[in-house]
């Protein structure tokens, strides 16, 4: 009976009902992609689910090669996963309901609005009916910029195709290509990477933040810029910047040696773009230093902005515990910035993430290290960086990889794809559901006692 109990709540639970969605969703699509005429060559169940998760956790690590393993019609399926999984499945089962006319349970009315938008908004078919439009509407502009760019190397239905495959996977940062080479021949077209960095930056800088610049330049809102927005904005900002910076010093003699001046630039701002969730790249990231890829471990684990496409720990998440430490360095017993004070709960949830985001990298990256050979370090010919990188990829739904990813074994991928749907759902989503279904809060405390830190 408190078994059935348990059950009931867990169900009530939005963070629940998503988790439990996107696993349907994984297996029905990886069910899907196993169907006759969706792939050549056969495709075993383990790569089939792989395939499936990383699509719907808009990851882009691919154990097979897309281009050359699966047929158009297994192409269309894995762009459809992309696209619910971009969008968000309660986002989709909300609108569906609404279309219907079915009613929303109040707690999936807030959990979908906070994980949008941090204010109130007029009314949750409006907000459902902007998200849709905003993300087509991207997409149908950046796959027509797309289609007249590949109309230069393709027939034209061939060009439509990769024009919309493409705008899918880039706004939604997924990082899947159906080329045979990916972008690697595209890597000095100006046209074709400055389009897919356009579509990654609507995806993953937040809809909060177009929201906001909507309300001001559409409906004449004159308002000072959130602290939200300003947050999520110079820390983007930042973000880009060093990550060009530093791709641009690091890989001077190497990665961009043979470049000339305006491609080196072109290649630097659009791993600095890609690397924060997306997971295109133009160079072999094998090939790279180990100064950029310690840069891009730091960058993908920080991962997009909250309410967007991407993942990672969110650039607010950064910035807020930067602003408490600044903060108590000045003396202030809040975190203050800009005459503002960011709210105790906040700043409590920011810490959980943290603890629970790392945790979740240092687990995989064990797991990843114990499920191979025990090597002497001398011997390990870099799998300690490897395996990090790979771990740090799944759960920040970015898609780079060292060459690792299509040798795992049957453990690895085991591993991979559990820390690609961790990443996605969200480690707060995560613990939401498996706790507040389950205990209530409590809303006393003990006497204090301090402790020694530092």
């Amino acid at each position: 009976m408190e078994f059935q109990t348990i059950t009931k709540r867990l169900w009530r639970q939005p963070p629940f009902l998503v988790i439990a969605v996107f696993g349907l969703l994984d297996l029905l699509g990886a069910a899907v992609l196993l169907m006759p005429g969706m792939h050549y060559h056969g495709l075993s169940l383990l790569d089939a689910l792989f395939t499936s998760t990383s699509a719907v956790c808009v990851t882009g690590l691919t154990v097979t090669d897309t281009a050359a393993s699966f047929t158009r019609q297994g192409h269309y399926v894995i762009m459809a996963l992309i696209q619910i999984g971009g969008l968000g499945v309660m986002t989709i089962s909300t609108l569906l309901f609404l279309t219907i006319g079915q009613p929303i349970k109040i707690s999936h009315k807030i959990f979908i609005k906070e994980t949008f938008l941090y204010k109130h908004t007029p009314t949750l078919g409006s907000l459902l009916a902007t998200i849709v439009f905003y993300t087509f509407a991207a997409e149908a502009a950046v796959a027509l910029s797309l289609t007249f760019f590949f109309l230069e190397f393709l027939p034209p239905d061939e060009a439509l195709f990769q024009g919309i495959f493409h705008s899918v996977s880039a706004f939604c940062n997924a990082g899947f290509s159906t080329f045979d080479n990916g972008l690697y021949p595209f890597r000095s077209n100006i046209g074709v990477l400055l389009t897919i960095m356009a579509a990654i930056m609507l995806g993953n800088t937040g809809f909060a933040i177009a929201y906001e610049i909507g309300e001001r330049f559409l409906k004449g809102n004159r308002k000072a810029w959130s602290l939200n927005f300003r947050l999520t904005v110079y820390t983007h900002l930042l973000l880009l910047i060093v990550g060009t910076l530093c791709f641009f010093i690091f890989e001077q003699g190497n990665a961009l040696a043979d470049m000339d001046i305006k491609t080196k630039w072109l290649t630097s701002l659009f791993h600095s773009v890609s690397v924060r969730t997306a997971g295109f790249n133009t160079v072999e990231i094998s090939s790279l230093t180990e100064d950029t890829l310690y840069i891009m471990l730091i960058l993908m684990a920080i991962g997009a902005c909250p309410g967007s496409t991407g993942g990672g720990l969110k650039t607010t998440t950064l910035a807020a515990l930067w602003v408490t430490a600044i903060s108590r360095l000045k003396g202030y017993t809040k975190s203050t910035i800009s005459r503002r004070t960011i709210p105790d709960a906040t700043i409590q949830q920011v810490l959980v993430l943290l603890t629970l985001y790392v945790s979740a990298i240092l687990l995989s990256h064990f797991l990843m290290m114990v499920s191979g050979r025990n090597h002497p370090f001398l011997l390990g010919s870099n799998r300690f960086l490897a395996t990090l990188f790979e771990s740090v990829s799944a759960l920040g739904t970015v898609g780079l990889t060292l060459d690792l990813t299509p040798k795992l074994n049957t453990s690895g991928k085991i591993i991979i794809i559990c820390t690609m749907f961790i990443g996605r759902v969200g480690l707060l989503s995560l613990v939401s559901a498996l706790t507040q279904g389950v205990t209530k809060p409590k809303p006393y405390h003990y006497a204090s006692e301090d402790i020694m830190v530092g």
